[in-house]
Order: C-alpha cells, then sequence, then structure tokens
C-alpha cells in the first residue's frame, strides 16, 4: 500500500545581445543531456510536459535576543514551459513587501546546462554554461511514499507525513521533518529546535511551499504560491531582452547540488 508525498528536500567577453536574439538560440546545444528532475530554490522543477506560472513569496522572520521581530520578503515570479526552461523574476528590496515594478534580478534556466542571470537595473547579465550536469534523480519530484519505506529520521528526530490538501486548485502532498535537541527532550515533549514542512503537486511536479523553522537564534522561513495557473508561458519570457550587455563563463569543472547551492537541487531518490 502506497500513501501520500515523497517531498523534496541552486576570463570573461563582453557581448551586447541584439533584438531578436533568443535564449534558446544564444545557448542551448543541438541536443539535450538527460540530466534528471532537479529543482530550482526549491520553487520550482524542470519537468517537462506540465507547463505552468505561479507567484511565490518568501518571509523571512527573525527575532533578537530581546524578542524583536524583524520581517523581509522576496516576491518571485515563476515560469516553466513544456521542455523544462525556467523563468524566475525576484522583487526584493530589503522590507516585508518589495515592490513589483522592476525586478531585482532574473534568471532564466534553458535544461540544458545553461543559466541566464539577469539585472534589469543595470541592464546586465551573466551567461553561464555547465559542461558537465549535476545529475538530478530518474523519479518524480513529487510522488507517494511507501509505507513500507518512510524516511528514517536520527533518535532525535520525527518524521510525519501531513497528507493532501489542496493548494491554488491542484492537489498537494506534504511531509514535515521536526529535530529535537536530545532524544530526552523529544520523549519529554519538549518544542522541536527545527522544523522543515514542505509541499508539492503531483499533477505539476513541482514544490507548493514549505516552512522552516529553527532556533538559537529563531528564524522562520515561509514559502507561499499563489495566482497559478496551468499554461503555456510566452516564449519570449525566455529571451535576452534586447540591450543587455552580456558577459559568458564556461563552468568546466563538474560540480554537485547542496546545501550551498540551491539554485540547482537534485530531487530526492
Amino acid at each position: 500500500m502506497k500513501s501520500l508525498a515523497k517531498l523534496p528536500r541552486r576570463g570573461l567577453m563582453p557581448v551586447l545581445v541584439c533584438l531578436g536574439m533568443t535564449f534558446a538560440a544564444q545557448a542551448m546545444p543541438a541536443q539535450c543531456p538527460n540530466r534528471g528532475t532537479v529543482s530550482y530554490d526549491g520553487e520550482v522543477s524542470n519537468s517537462q510536459g506540465k507547463p505552468y506560472q505561479a507567484k511565490a513569496i518568501t518571509t523571512i522572520v527573525t527575532y533578537g535576543s530581546d524578542g524583536t521581530k524583524r520581517a523581509v520578503a522576496t516576491k518571485s515570479n515563476l515560469f516553466r514551459d513544456s521542455s523544462g526552461r525556467i523563468r524566475v523574476e525576484r522583487f526584493y528590496d530589503g522590507t516585508e513587501d518589495p515592490s513589483e515594478i522592476v525586478p531585482s534580478g532574473i534568471s532564466i534556466h534553458d535544461n540544458c546546462g545553461t543559466s541566464v542571470d539577469l539585472s534589469p537595473a543595470r541592464h546586465t547579465g551573466k551567461i553561464s554554461k555547465k559542461l558537465f550536469l549535476v545529475k538530478g534523480s530518474d523519479r518524480p519530484y513529487c510522488e507517494e511514499f511507501d509505507l513500507n519505506n518512510l524516511p528514517k529520521p536520527s533518535p532525535e528526530g520525527k518524521f510525519e507525513v501531513l497528507g493532501h490538501k489542496m493548494i491554488e486548485g491542484v492537489d498537494a502532498l506534504g511531509q514535515r521533518t521536526s529535530q529535537y535537541s536530545s532524544v530526552e527532550a523529544k520523549l519529554a515533549g519538549a518544542p522541536p529546535v527545527h522544523i522543515f514542512e514542505s509541499w508539492c503537486s503531483k499533477t505539476l511536479d513541482t514544490p507548493m511551499g514549505s516552512f522552516i523553522l529553527s532556533e538559537k537564534p529563531k528564524r522562520e522561513i515561509t514559502t507561499v504560491i499563489s495566482d497559478l495557473r496551468q499554461i503555456e508561458p510566452d516564449p519570449a519570457l525566455f529571451e535576452i531582452p534586447e540591450g543587455y550587455t552580456m558577459t559568458k563563463t564556461d563552468q568546466n569543472a563538474q560540480t554537485s547540488g547542496t546545501k550551498d547551492s540551491p539554485s540547482n537541487t537534485p530531487a530526492p531518490k
């Protein structure tokens, strides 16, 4: 019997990009290697054949030793086309409600190992090509748990399957992992010192929000997905805009997705 979610846990040559030069034409190889399933910043996966666009807001709340609370937010527009190409527009100004007039940064991933990072305020950008790709999982990003083979936390931890709920009109599957300061604290019912909760959609095979709580210092990170539409994004979104001065970097060394590089995170196996 199977049940519930299995969820996921990111020299130089100046080039003036001219009008009409697309990202695909600029950097995409003739044939893309099979790189498996990966996610970018835990917000959108590279799954193919399931296009959509949505908004995300990630709020970080920190608490001072005197209980002072400070919140900052990053708003994002997420786009994924049928070929698994991804565009993420970020809006950040150090406040809890950043303006969405001009993105502070734009990232485009062609799902073939080439990424573009744009700075709209400066009209500059960087093209990064990985000659050796991080291999993701051969399994879907979001799938049901096998109740006979659930994740096994450490003695100080606890794993919970949260079931199903609707998020933006799609069925989402959830999980939570809690960590306690000690086995004794866990058995005594003390609050956990770390919590990671995440949700994903099997229909879209992509993340659908998360919550992280940590202590010492106390910090909460919440990501909420909204305004989801299952449509094919405008192909122009994956083009490098007119008038940007670009630099290009080839990354020859093979890398792997880790917690320190969340922009390219393999899906769990």
